[in-house]
């Protein structure tokens, strides 16, 4: 019998291991949302530059594609 209470004593202990970790685990899933949201996710988009990124600026891209549409229409 004294095997039979000790199992049910392991298993209460078990139990308890298993709600504190969850209990941990939520904590630190609000605290990583309070903070993303506290972040703001980063600069803003008007901040940005796109140079920085490695990317031409809009600008350039329409420029470049208006200079290859006039270069075909030429050559026709």
């Amino acid at each position: 019998m004294a095997s039979r209470s000790n199992t049910k004593f392991q298993k209460r202990q078990k139990e308890l291991a298993r709600a504190n970790k969850r209990r941990d685990k939520d904590e630190r899933k609000l605290q990583r949302r309070s903070e993303k949201v506290s972040d703001g996710g980063g600069p803003p988009v008007e901040a940005m530059d796109p140079t920085d990124l490695g990317l031409p600026a809009f600008e350039e891209e329409v420029a470049a594609e208006e200079a290859e549409k006039a270069e075909k229409t030429e050559a026709v």
